[in-house]
């Protein structure tokens, strides 16, 4: 049995990183163009985001593109207007105040610029993630204003944890302290994990290979095991959020899986 009904892609931009970012050893010479994805769930009791895109003002804005992106050595990410999350979840007929649980796979800003936004929802995140987050030295890849809200509405989980029927929250550390991924059941598709950023793209489950950054490799390796043993008992699709050949080959919003 699930709740889960449909499962919604959303292209959220493209970030330019070297390859060696997404596959360890890559080369830092080749450079990439990844997509920044996001995953909208219909169940039974309203709608559950999964990752939230980037904030474009981080782009747009001169003084924060130079903070959050260029001060750091990095290449802005690009949001073109057909990018934006809240856009998009307009198209499909679903307003902020509609969505009743977002899931952050972990606190990276490319992940979490849209959750202000979602002020009726249940906010889920592992709590180291939150600590690593929240409580520690400010890391570059963070944006602690999107995650300072007095009014968000946090439910911190430790380890694994099903929010629905069909709907279970996996602890998959080693990206970042407190990374999680979703194993999710649909009606017709059947089983299917939404990743996050537990590996960048497919080859980093089908090879093994660690993504260019981890907190804990060896964690970081046992998460990709650990999804590649769901993915074989249950035959499940994947889903993976900075693969830029999967991206093409998936149903984009407002198309559907259910």
């Amino acid at each position: 049995m699930t709740a889960v009904l449909k499962l919604y892609v959303l292209l959220c931009g493209y970030e330019i990183v070297p390859r060696s970012l997404c596959l360890r050893g890559g080369g830092d010479r080749f450079v990439m163009s990844v997509p920044i994805s996001a995953y909208l769930l219909e169940t039974e009791t309203g709608f559950a985001l999964f990752d939230t895109g980037l904030n474009a003002e981080l782009v747009r804005d001169p003084v924060l593109r130079r903070r959050h992106f260029t001060d750091h050595g990095w290449e802005a990410p690009v949001v073109w207007p057909q990018h934006g999350l809240l856009a998009q979840l307009s198209e499909i007929g679903v307003a902020p105040d509609d969505v009743a649980h977002v899931i952050l796979s972990h606190a990276h800003l490319d992940h979490t610029g849209h959750v202000r936004h979602f002020a009726r929802a249940k906010v889920w995140m592992q709590r180291a993630e939150h600590d690593f987050a929240l409580s520690g030295p400010v890391h570059p890849g963070v944006v602690q204003e999107d995650l300072d809200d007095p009014a968000i509405d946090w439910c911190l989980v430790e380890g694994d944890h099903e929010i629905m029927p069909g709907l279970t929250l996996l602890d998959t550390a080693g990206h970042t302290p407190g990374h999680q991924s979703a194993l999710i059941r649909l009606p017709q598709t059947g089983s299917a994990i939404l990743a996050g950023d537990a590996g960048d793209w497919l080859k980093n489950f089908d090879d093994e290979i660690l993504p260019g950054e981890a907190s804990d490799d060896a964690a970081a390796l046992q998460a990709l095991r650990k999804i590649n043993r769901l993915r074989r008992e249950e035959g499940a699709m994947m889903f993976v959020c900075h693969d830029p050949e999967l991206i093409q080959r998936q149903q984009l919003a407002p198309a559907f899986y259910d």
